[in-house]
């Protein structure tokens, strides 16, 4: 019977045995998909009644003076075989990401003994601020140190706390994971060098304004050939740190870590100027050209290529810098995540992040934890407000967290085993990156915890931004409709 039915379908041309295929695809293909929205459009009581049961509420999302942190015990297990926590955010422009980060970051300071704070921010000058800090006021740190994005007013008691836990004997170290540069870096490399030799300071502080500006050339041979030149300097630079390493440290005697510290900035820059800041000059070139497919490309070569530069420093980092303390890492959810190529955005490619390309031995001491929020307004790179899509449809994410009952909570993913209450964390769901572009994540597979935030607003800026110098999140896409 078979082989006869067989037989029959031999007989009917190619191109009809194509055209009924298609047609009968066409046919169960809403089906197929109603079947789809039904399961991502439905929730399981189940879901919330684990999540009422196992989610720690936030009392408070503010830094205070006098904080005994009652809130955040729950960390003290999760954390005791833990050296390296991940902080991270879904948007770097939400108040109450700032703010709350900051409370964390000194609870795990005070209370877990974690020494040093790195930040997705300028390599050279955060490690620079552990010798400026005592001479500098804590808006001038801020500045000095970090990417615009986060030069606000909820961040600025975070530089209060660290330049007052310098005078204790549990100072707060900071560090730098990101080859993007701030821009003050050269001013300190000439302040100090120009105590040697005045022409190796004014070097310094030139080379590292054209590094600076790298950024933002889209004249590809204009910038190849400032690329030999600023390779050059930063070679005659080292040189000149290995020949005089003992006068230089003794003009700062306090920081004992800062000659090898500034040998390996100075010997990352060439690295960034030889492998990674060329796909930006690329990408800003197809961009004005009009050239969506190119720049896009050229723009995920720069993002693989930039974190595999953190991936590099956080190597570096925790097995010579700082071997024997325990670090937290300030930086976006898209970085610090477990594995990004896992994950599905329609407005970016799934590229391979620092989370992915860390040591396996980096991996087991480290703890992941993710940020999201529910509604409200935060701003983009560029500090324009963006909107959270709210209310959140049935089935997705945020509405599955939303059933806590608390407007702030943890809960931790890295102990919960598959069960029908907690199947919501193991299967791909949608999720909104930066409160705005849906993605699908597994967050069983992406995050040891989550910290949900229920309203956010946008942070209170200490200074205006420079206009047009903002490197975008994402390489060309336009911000959703309502």
């Amino acid at each position: 019977m078979i082989q006869s039915k067989r037989k029959l379908l031999n007989t009917i041309p190619l191109s009809k045995r194509c055209l009924w295929m298609m047609i009968i695809c066409v046919a169960i293909s809403p089906f197929l998909a109603i079947s789809h929205a039904q399961a991502e459009s439905t929730e399981n009581p189940k879901w919330h009644q684990w999540l009422k049961e196992n989610a720690q509420p936030i009392e408070s999302i503010r830094p205070a003076v006098g904080d005994v942190y009652r809130d955040l015990r729950f960390f003290d297990p999760l954390l005791k075989n833990k050296r390296i926590i991940f902080l991270g955010e879904s948007s770097h422009g939400a108040a109450q990401f700032n703010s709350s980060k900051v409370r964390l970051v000194k609870y795990l300071h005070e209370k877990l003994g974690y020494q040093v704070l790195a930040f997705e921010s300028g390599l050279g000058e955060l490690f620079a601020l552990n010798t400026q800090i005592y001479k500098q006021s804590p808006t001038e740190s801020m500045k000095n140190s970090l990417f615009e994005i986060w030069q606000t007013k909820e961040i600025l008691p975070l530089f209060e706390y660290i330049k007052k836990s310098k005078t204790t004997n549990n100072p707060l170290q900071t560090a730098g994971i990101d080859m993007q540069p701030v821009g003050s870096y050269g001013i300190f490399l000439k302040e100090w060098f120009q105590n040697i030799n005045p022409q190796m300071g004014n070097l310094a502080k030139r080379t590292e304004d054209k590094f600076t500006a790298s950024l933002y050339h889209s004249d590809i041979k204009s910038f190849q050939q400032e690329q030999k030149q600023m390779i050059y300097a930063y070679q005659k630079l080292y040189q000149f740190t290995k020949e005089n390493e003992k006068e230089l440290a003794k003009i700062h005697p306090d920081s004992n870590q800062l000659m090898k510290v500034t040998q390996y900035v100075l010997q990352d820059r060439i690295h960034s100027i030889t492998n990674v800041i060329p796909h930006y000059v690329t990408y800003n070139y197809y961009f004005q050209e009009g050239n969506k497919s190119l720049s896009n490309e050229a723009y995920d070569q720069y993002n693989i290529a930039r974190d595999q530069a953190m991936a590099k420093h956080m190597v570096w980092i925790t097995e010579k810098l700082y071997p024997k303390q325990k670090i937290i890492v300030w930086a976006h959810n898209l970085h610090i995540r477990k594995a990004n190529t896992k994950t599905e955005n329609p407005n970016r490619s799934s590229v391979i992040n620092l989370g992915e390309l860390l040591l396996p031995k980096i991996k087991k001491q480290s703890y992941i934890l993710g940020l999201y929020m529910n509604r409200g307004i935060s701003a983009l790179n560029d500090r324009k407000p963006i909107a959270v899509r709210f209310p959140h449809p049935t089935g997705r994410m945020e509405s599955i967290l939303s059933k806590t009952g608390y407007p702030n909570f943890f809960v931790d993913l890295s102990q919960a085993k598959k069960h029908e209450g907690t199947s919501w964390m193991f299967s791909k769901r949608a999720i909104l990156d930066w409160g705005a572009w849906e993605e699908q994540v597994v967050f069983k597979q992406q995050y040891d915890g989550i910290l949900y935030i229920d309203q956010v607003n946008i942070p209170q800026y200490v200074d205006k931004a420079s206009i047009g110098r903002t490197v975008p999140y994402f390489s060309n896409v336009s911000i959703p409709k309502k």
